[in-house]
């Protein structure tokens, strides 16, 4: 085993033992009592009322956004990549766009707009309908309601898929696209036998990270799901942790084994599809992308994509603004009352500033330092041998499937007490962060390493370069334009994070995401729109410069290959 393959098993087994130990320590105690073996966690699982309808629940809206998500983000990112309606960095920004706003925030957003009776969109719509002899008319949407669940989760996976979809769509050499049509085939037949097949694992990473993502996100559950009456198994977990003294760790075990089931089966046909080599890589010669000329049809298409961040972005973020600037949520906006008071008196106070600084040191450190593991480890993944490859990909991967508020508890357990006595510490935050981001970073760094072919680390070894001049000088080039989309994923998470911040974050290491979760239980709602309209305005800068580098590094990328093919 060479140095750097010996580095990279290191940093994996690193990351599987620092997640391993907490959940061992929770599940340890859950499922052992006095020494004896148990099953009493399953069987209350099993008797938990409503457990079938829970289930189906949470597949339905998971699996149905997930579909939406895979088809409009993939549509998106082949518009933005493969054709003349590109309109610049903009494109690559927009799809992203509704990302930027964080679940808790995006849904309280979609709330003030399509709230039954006080939905500024439904009001509108009354009145618009007024005009015509309508009276009391049904809302556009109702939010708390199935559609409006799935509605809202489809929002936050296109911005996963198009993330893993587009940057594979960029590297993708279009002369095989173009002697396809050449031979008479159409876009779409071009589309459904050439480029699909080619950005295969792309595709695969994005269903696979969003389905791990929604089965556990919190937000959109217990502030839409709850009022609508549609229980998810994410949001019973956070019932039995949470809202049951003392908490009942053992449903809420029993209940997270259904999701590591689910993403097991789904990691299981990601593999597959990686191990199979039916897609295209990059390799030495040069790519050259050709974009398909829509004609009549570029006008359109660039609309459509325009709209679209109009209806998933500017809509709720103009309802979180308009609370903020107003002070209050009324059925009919107080234009008379608009100030910039709110933000004032919130950016005014040291605690707020506190978490603002602390989040977005963070998040940066936390998104670089994931996105650069990742990439190492899933690169010797792919290198090792079939046998040792699984095991690894699996320890990095399956124990995070046993549930994200698990493992903070476990955290909690291991390292606030002796002998690391972590509580109330950046570095416990730090490290919660690393720990639940590792494994979704890691799909994607698996799919941006299946799309570098082998000649050129041969060319470089070749030519005398070692294994880490290689990995630095020619490897992580070619896969900055996919690990850009990891790093901002990571990055907006951890900056508006909720889940791990409520159990590890305190007065002496504030971070905005437990501040907005305080604000919004003490019911405030203004106060959380100027929290949530800042941390957007912030996010989005720092993900607009990361997707510039990650544009730039692409063309650096292809002119290099492009110069070594000469």
């Amino acid at each position: 085993m060479s140095p750097f393959s010996a580095f990279s098993l290191l940093l994996a087994l690193a990351a599987i033992v620092l997640t391993v130990i907490p959940l061992g320590a929770v599940v340890l105690k859950l499922f052992f009592t006095g020494g004896s073996f148990t099953l009493d966690p399953l069987r209350r699982t099993l008797e938990h009322p409503d457990l079938g309808r829970t289930v189906l629940d949470t597949l339905t809206i998971v699996l149905a956004s997930t579909v939406i998500a895979v088809v409009v983000g993939g549509g998106l990112a082949w518009l933005n990549e493969r054709t003349d309606a590109r309109m610049g960095l903009l494109s690559d920004l927009l799809p992203m766009v509704p990302f930027l706003v964080p679940p808790i925030a995006g849904s309280m957003g979609w709330i003030m707009l399509f709230a039954p009776e006080a939905g500024y969109v439904n009001n509108a719509w009354r009145w618009f309908l007024g005009l015509f002899g309508t009276e009391n008319a049904d809302p556009v949407m109702n939010i708390y309601s199935w559609h409006g669940m799935v509605f809202v989760f489809s929002v936050y996976g296109v911005a996963f898929t198009y993330m893993m979809i587009a940057p594979a769509l960029r590297t993708l050499d279009s002369n095989l696209e173009e002697q396809s049509r050449i031979s008479g085939a159409g876009a779409l037949g071009t589309l459904r036998k050439v480029t699909l097949p080619s950005v295969m694992p792309a595709v695969v990473a994005g269903a696979l990270l969003w389905i791990w993502v929604a089965l556990v996100t919190v937000d959109i559950p217990v502030v839409i799901g709850t009022p609508a009456d549609i229980s998810m198994l994410s949001n019973e977990i956070v019932t039995a942790l949470r809202n049951t003294f003392p908490a009942d760790r053992g449903l809420a075990v029993g209940l997270s084994s259904i999701i590591s089931v689910a993403v097991m089966i789904v990691w299981f046909l990601q593999t597959r599809v990686l191990r199979g080599n039916r897609h295209a890589t990059m390799g030495s010669k040069g790519t050259r992308t050709v974009p398909l000329k829509l004609g009549r049809w570029r006008t359109p298409a660039r609309a459509l994509m325009v709209l679209y961040v109009l209806l998933t972005t500017v809509l709720p973020f103009g309802g979180l603004l308009v609370v903020a600037l107003t002070g209050t949520w009324q059925p009919s906006i107080q234009w008379d009352r608009i100030s910039l008071d709110g933000y004032t008196t919130l950016l005014s106070n040291p605690q707020m500033q506190a978490g603002l600084r602390n989040s977005l040191l963070l998040a940066l450190a936390a998104a670089t330092v994931v996105a650069l593991v990742t990439a190492v480890v899933s690169l010797y993944i792919r290198r090792a041998g079939p046998v040792l490859g699984r095991v690894v990909d699996a320890g990095i991967k399956l124990p995070a499937t046993l549930g994200t508020l698990l493992l903070v508890v476990g955290i909690v357990l291991t390292f606030t007490g002796s002998p690391f006595w972590m509580a109330g510490t950046v570095t416990i935050l730090f490290l919660g962060y690393l720990l639940l981001n590792i494994p979704n970073a890691s799909i994607t760094s698996d799919a941006a390493v299946a799309g570098v072919g082998e000649e050129l680390t041969e060319a470089s070894a070749i030519s005398g370069a070692g294994e880490w001049r290689t990995f630095w000088r020619v490897v992580l080039p070619l896969l900055i334009p996919g690990l850009v989309g990891s790093w901002a994923i990571v990055f907006v998470r951890v900056m508006g994070d909720v889940t791990v911040s409520s159990l590890l974050a305190g007065v002496t290491n504030p971070v905005i995401g437990y501040q907005i979760l305080e604000t919004q239980q003490n019911g405030s709602t203004s106060q959380v729109a100027v929290l949530a309209s800042v941390l957007t305005v912030v996010s989005a800068v720092v993900v607009f410069l990361a997707v510039w580098y990650g544009r730039r590094a692409s063309r650096w990328a292809a002119s290099e290959r492009r110069g070594r093919a000469a």
